[in-house]
Order: C-alpha cells, then structure tokens, then sequence
C-alpha cells in the first residue's frame, strides 16, 4: 500500500525545513521532496544567511521576528547542527 501524507513540502532547504516542522508540530504526516542536496539550492546560494533587514518598518519587524525565531530553534538544535551566530556591519 502506497505511503500517506497530509502534506508535501518541495524543497529541503531553510524555508521548506521550517514548513514541514511547523506542521510536524502541528499533528500533521510530512514528506519532504528534494530533487538535490538539503539545502543546496536557494538556501545555499543565499549561505544560509539570517539578516535584519531595515528597508521599511514592516520588513524589519519581520526579518527581526524571524531571526528571533532561529535564535530560539538553535538552543535546541544537535550540536552536529552548523549554526553559527556571526555579526555584520
């Protein structure tokens, strides 16, 4: 008998990663469809980069928020988990 799934997540990069646990979280039976390696496309092109952007207010509430939200996944993270906190200027 076929697998089943209440949702399919393409792409396992930072932002398909972050759907798929919310609705892990939320009760709901996950797949992941990632055509390359984990990570390898948007989200490695962009280095995996979290930043606070200031452009406008709302995109600084917003990127501010969800880097908050990072900073709190990683205290729960595997320590084989490359996060690392680095500054900018």
């Amino acid at each position: 008998m076929p697998a089943s799934f209440d949702v399919a997540i393409t792409g396992a990069g930072i932002v398909g990663a972050a759907c798929a646990a919310e609705c892990a979280m939320a009760g709901l039976k996950v797949v992941v469809v990632e055509p390359g390696p984990r990570s390898g496309g948007a989200s490695g092109a962009g280095m995996g980069h979290i930043v606070v952007m200031d452009d406008s207010p709302a995109q600084l509430a917003l990127t501010k928020y969800s880097r908050d939200l990072w900073m709190e996944l990683a205290r729960d993270l595997p320590r084989d988990v490359e996060y690392v906190a680095t500054g900018t200027l």
